[in-house]
């Protein structure tokens, strides 16, 4: 009887401590209970769990936060933000990262600048590398324009000629992919330890049903994760022993540019390593984080540059003007098969001054509407406020808890952006003409690329390579769209198409 009055007991206690800890404390007691719920069930954390597990995270915090306002609370020690107050806080304001972050993004069990959750060795090694992706760097790179003109014009130029005289439809998020990881592996590693994925298509189908594999955890996505990773350490060796001879022999024949971010990252860990790092681990911290440049190149990418593709596409109309936007440029980047013999870069047509793409204001108007409508990482980026708390929109929030922006949240901002779900390039061309166009309102609330000391790295260099290629294939192609279905974005934390294509119809001008 004893037994049963003590079991009775305990459990009794056990019952009042899990009321007190999963109700009273969140619901009454909690600094959290003053900011709107963004579901009644809020205080517990089941209700944002379970979005998240069936697909439904993104559209679901945004409709939270048209119908709470600006800051809500999702769970019981978790919070999203929609405001500039809450962008300014806890993006410029050394919010350390969210463990999320460690199994998404490392790799070789090794910290790269995405994974990092400490702000300090963050900015340390992002210092490393930051100045081969500066806007002026890339602009001013020999190497890029070179590797440049040897994709365009010997890889995708070629490509998309010989499928529009064949009739042949293309399935262009496979193909963007392909083109963001040739641009991207070449700068990191030197063109001739590139990928050639435009025009190598076993290859590039290997390598992206490898990324499948392992992005979207299928059966064996362990195996193909160390095939990925071994894919990048091949390329790293091959890139520092082009790194060696260019050291003995600045321009040795054969070699036509060099391997930009590897030389850059591996010389700054060569001086400063024993500060930061184990210099038996050096080769691993290079391969972390050039292998996460990596995907950025065929994942985010890929899905911004289908989409412009796919506004375009819907629009004939738009396609001319940009085609006669584009014909002011000098040199134009039409395609002529006569003037290019492969492997010779030299003599490749020259491009245009990367700056006189730039502003080219209808390109720059159709580029950022499409990286606001349908943003390649529209999902939460989180963070955990720091120990002393912190005050956003007037709410106190505590040190420990889980806070988050959304891109989707801001983009969709209908005061900021009227009609916000409209294509519409001319809100980017009808601004005060500053930055890269727009209002500086619009200009505060766009958050394609993050922003603050974590904000995406290779920003400049997506916008140049990107810019590029739409030029290129507008000044010589048409585009229609085949099939589309499928064509509506994931609602997860990197929103690729449902459908995983995007089929088009290529004509050539003229």
């Amino acid at each position: 009887m004893y037994f049963f009055i003590l079991l009775s007991s305990v459990l009794a206690a056990i019952l009042l401590l899990s009321i007190y800890h999963y109700v009273i404390l969140p619901v009454f007691i909690s600094p959290l209970s003053k900011i709107p719920n963004a579901h009644l069930t809020s205080f517990f954390p089941f209700w944002i769990w379970w979005k998240r597990r069936t697909g439904f995270e993104n559209r679901s915090i945004f409709g939270a936060h048209q119908e709470y306002g600006p800051i809500i609370r999702l769970g019981p020690t978790e919070v999203s933000v929609a405001s500039l107050d809450g962008l300014r806080q806890v993006y410029t304001g050394g919010f350390d990262k969210d463990p999320w972050y460690i199994g998404e993004f490392r790799n070789y069990n090794t910290p790269n600048l995405v994974s990092m959750m400490d702000y300090k060795p963050h900015s340390a090694q992002k210092r490393m590398v930051s100045n081969v992706y500066s806007k002026s760097y890339v602009q001013n790179s020999p190497d890029l324009q070179t590797l440049s003109k040897i994709i365009l014009n010997e890889r995708l130029l070629p490509l998309l000629q010989s499928v529009a005289e064949g009739s042949s439809p293309v399935n262009v998020y496979d193909l963007a992919g392909a083109a963001g990881m040739d641009f991207m592996s070449a700068y990191i590693f030197g063109i001739t330890n590139s990928t050639n994925f435009i025009s190598d298509i076993p290859s590039r189908e290997h390598y992206f049903k490898l990324w499948r594999n392992k992005e979207r955890r299928l059966p064996g996505r362990e195996t193909a994760h160390e095939e990925l990773e071994s894919i990048c350490l091949a390329r790293c060796r091959a890139a520092e022993e082009l790194s060696q001879q260019l050291t003995n022999k600045p321009s040795p024949s054969g070699f036509p540019t060099k391997p930009v971010v590897y030389s850059q990252f591996s010389a700054q860990l060569e001086q400063k390593s024993s500060e930061y790092i184990n210099p038996q681990d050096r080769h691993l911290v290079i391969a972390s984080e050039l292998f996460d440049h990596m995907i950025a190149s065929h994942d985010t990418g890929s899905i911004s540059l289908t989409y412009v593709f796919y506004e375009l596409s819907k629009n004939p109309a738009l396609q001319s003007s940009l085609r006669s936007e584009l014909l002011t440029l000098s040199p134009t980047l039409n395609y002529d098969p006569s003037k290019t013999e492969k492997s010779d870069s030299s003599s490749a047509p020259t491009l245009p001054d990367p700056r006189s793409i730039d502003a080219l204001p209808l390109l720059n108007g159709i580029f950022y509407e499409a990286l606001r409508l349908h943003t390649a990482t529209p999902g939460p980026q989180p963070r955990i406020t720091p120990p002393g708390g912190t005050t956003i929109d007037g709410y106190a929030i505590p040190g420990g808890v889980r806070i988050s922006t959304s891109a989707r949240c801001l983009h969709q901002n209908a005061d900021v952006y009227p009609d916000p779900m409209a294509f519409k390039p001319e809100r980017w061309m009808n601004g005060d003409g500053k930055g890269f166009g727009g209002t500086e309102e619009m200009r505060r609330w766009f958050w394609a690329f993050s922003s603050g000391g974590r904000m995406c790295l290779g920003s400049n260099f997506a916008t140049q390579v990107l810019k590029l290629i739409i030029a290129a294939v507008y000044t010589n192609f048409t585009t229609a769209v085949v099939d589309d279905e499928g064509i509506e974005q994931m609602d997860t934390y990197t929103a690729r198409p449902v459908g995983d294509k995007l089929i088009l119809q290529f004509r050539q001008v003229g």
